[in-house]
């Protein structure tokens, strides 16, 4: 009996077997598929079909190219036990008892319940047969066409169910669709309907503020007429002069905004005066780290990684940064209050060229002042490095923090800046404390989804709960606040590590977006390129990870060290590799490295390394749990650990 494959047309086609596995058919059988089921309700002529996807052969030719695809198919369907095409001498069809992701999400328009809807969902990886080429002008003419249908029925489709189930799920399923389609203005007009449905018109707002910034971000385009008329002239979403003038550079010609200057600024770890004192010691260090990645959020200047930031000298560091070409230094210093109450946070922006100060302030300082000094904090920097447009911007993000909430949230953050499972437990604790304190901040939320992203990678995958709390915690985050680069990076990992590869990368573009100077979220993106087979642009994310962070994390290294193995550099993966702190989780990329290499010594040395860590591995399990665009470089990685002993 012939196994049930799954046949997915929609983004980068592929064929998967029972198991998960990747079978690399030819594009050409992808495009038949997609032309008989389409055009031909699954069955026609070998001919029709011939010249029909060979249009610019001959007859006979294109013939010769379908019996010779069809044999290529014939040789995998014998191997691996599956069928995808049923010929005989005049007919061809499609297999009927594949798994269809075009059939399957025809079945949207009755979805029963929140659950089937965002399965459905899910199913839309992208345009039909994303990334293949070699089709004659009449075939790509008939591709653009289906791919503006097929998109348009599905978001109208889908929008439709959405908004019949309504509720939390209805809401959930429209957050999913809008990962699928960030610039259809459908999915916005129904999500902002929803938002009405529920006499919340602030909802409405912030669902087409979000998707306004989207279109002009991403396209340079505005939202159509019939968006933008759901809000009368009277009502519509405000648009200071400021914002305004924001816009308008934004339409600036791109090239001519890749040149600009962009100011790279480090945050210093502060200069502690004291020696008792009730306030926590990691108070301000965390404060610090947090105004850090408030800051990426600003396009108008590059904020060194808190990595870096606390390898440096404060008290030397001006002479350091020069050489990591960064332009300023915000220096603090802690000291015991005048009054005795509490502490003072004084605080000064330094020029590195000619130790110029630019601005400087202080704060008494405490847990109860916390939140009061994250902006004070915020906004002194962006105003004495940022141009009025984006402090305007970031002023708009302004929250209210609860004051005990915003400690217990400083203490958890603290602790997750370790990859140490019970330090990442700890601040987890302190985490929940602040979230039951004030259960509507995004920033909470997000750094809960991190703690259970990273809790799953400490544990080797072995709880899939936790990904699906991680899940949760960030889309309750982007319900909270569309523009948390952070909570589209958890997302991108969540979906990564389900091996959803294409909406990893929509979420890890959009948090890339939102946070464009964050380097953590561009190292996390560079990961999931790299996943995603396309190592050069891995490359470029990372090394722009790397200029925000000069001195990399462990992660980063890792990062590069996977990078360089799947472009065939061996010796210069080892040599990444090599510097990490803590090589543990890199033992297996280091043997299997060092045997493409020759090095069999060293890659059995490595080898014993790893399964002293993991004593249980085996390639196979490995295999099942590995989310990889293209399984060749599966295939590549197999042979490289086999070749270092692994079984």
């Amino acid at each position: 009996m012939a196994e049930i494959v799954t046949l997915q047309l929609l983004g980068n086609p592929v064929l998967r077997l029972a198991d998960g596995s990747a079978v690399k058919l030819r594009q050409k059988a992808f495009s038949l598929a997609a032309v008989l089921y389409l055009e031909f309700s699954n069955r026609t002529r070998r001919s029709t079909l011939a010249e029909r996807v060979w249009e610019a052969s001959t007859a006979e030719q294109a013939m010769t190219n379908l019996r010779q695809t069809l044999l290529h198919t014939r040789e995998l369907e014998s191997k691996h036990g599956f069928q995808l095409f049923d010929a005989d001498a005049t007919e061809i069809e499609l297999a009927r008892n594949i798994e269809l992701d075009l059939r399957e999400i025809g079945r949207i328009r009755t979805a029963a319940d929140g659950a089937e809807l965002e399965r459905l969902i899910s199913m839309y990886r992208g345009e039909l047969l994303a990334a293949v080429d070699g089709l004659g002008p009449e075939l790509s003419q008939w591709l653009t066409l289906e791919r503006t249908r097929i998109e348009n029925q599905f978001a109208m489709q889908a929008t439709e169910a959405a908004l019949r189930i309504g509720g939390r799920a209805g809401h959930s399923a429209l957050s999913r669709l809008t990962e699928r389609l960030p610039y259809s203005d459908v999915v916005c007009r129904a999500t902002i309907e929803l938002f009405r449905a529920e006499n919340n018109e602030s909802g409405a707002r912030a669902a087409f503020a979000a998707f306004r910034n989207r279109l002009r971000h991403g396209l340079g385009l505005e939202p159509s007429a019939e968006t933008a008329d759901m809000f009368g002239p009277e009502d519509s979403p405000a648009s200071s002069p400021a914002q305004a003038r924001a816009v308008a550079r934004r339409g600036a010609d791109e090239g001519e905004q890749r040149q600009s200057f962009v100011p790279r600024v480090v945050l210093l770890p502060p200069l502690q005066d004291y020696k008792h004192a009730e306030v926590p010691k990691h108070l301000a260090p965390a404060l610090v780290e947090d105004v850090t990645i408030g800051l990426s959020r600003l396009k108008s200047v590059a904020v060194i990684a808190p990595h870096t930031a606390w390898q440096l000298d404060p008290f030397s560091a001006l002479d350091e940064i020069r050489s990591h070409q960064i332009d300023y230094a915000v220096e603090s210093r802690i000291a015991p209050h005048f009054s005795g109450d509490g502490l003072s946070l004084a605080i000064r922006l330094v020029r590195a060229a000619g130790r110029e100060i630019v601005w400087a302030d202080k704060f008494s300082f405490s847990t109860l002042k916390a939140p009061e000094h994250y902006w004070d904090f915020t906004n002194g920097v962006a105003r004495a490095l940022a141009d009025s447009i984006e402090t305007a911007e970031l002023q708009q993000e302004r929250t209210q923090r609860d004051a005990d909430a915003y400690s217990h949230y400083l203490a958890g953050r603290h602790n997750l800046r370790t990859f140490d499972l019970p330090k990442i437990r700890r601040g987890r604790k302190s985490l929940r404390i602040a979230r039951d304190i004030d259960p509507d901040q995004a920033s909470i939320e997000s750094a809960l989804a991190r703690s259970y992203v990273v809790e799953w990678v400490l544990r080797a995958g072995s709880d899939r709960a936790l990904l699906d709390k991680a899940k949760l915690h960030a889309e309750r985050a982007v319900s909270i606040d569309p523009n948390d680069g952070t909570a589209y990076r958890e997302l991108g990992r969540v979906a990564l590590f389900d091996r959803d590869l294409d909406q990893s990368l929509a979420h890890m573009a959009m948090a890339a977006d939102l946070a464009p100077n964050h380097a953590d979220v561009l190292a996390d993106f560079a990961d999931t390129l790299v996943h995603n087979s396309d190592f050069a642009a891995a490359q470029e994310k990372i090394e722009a990870a790397v200029r925000l962070n000069p001195v990399p994390p462990d992660e980063y290294l890792w990062t590069l060290g996977g990078i360089n193995f799947f472009r065939g550099r061996w010796e210069e993966a080892l040599r990444y590799l090599n510097q990490m702190r803590n090589p543990e989780p890199a033992f297996r990329l280091m043997a299997a490295a060092a045997a493409m290499a020759g090095q069999m010594d060293l890659a059995r040395r490595y080898r014993l390394q790893a399964l002293k860590l993991q004593p249980d591995f085996t390639t196979a399990r490995w295999v099942s749990r590995m989310p990889q665009r293209d399984p060749a470089d599966v295939d590549l990685y197999i042979e490289a650990l086999r070749k270092a002993g692994f079984k």
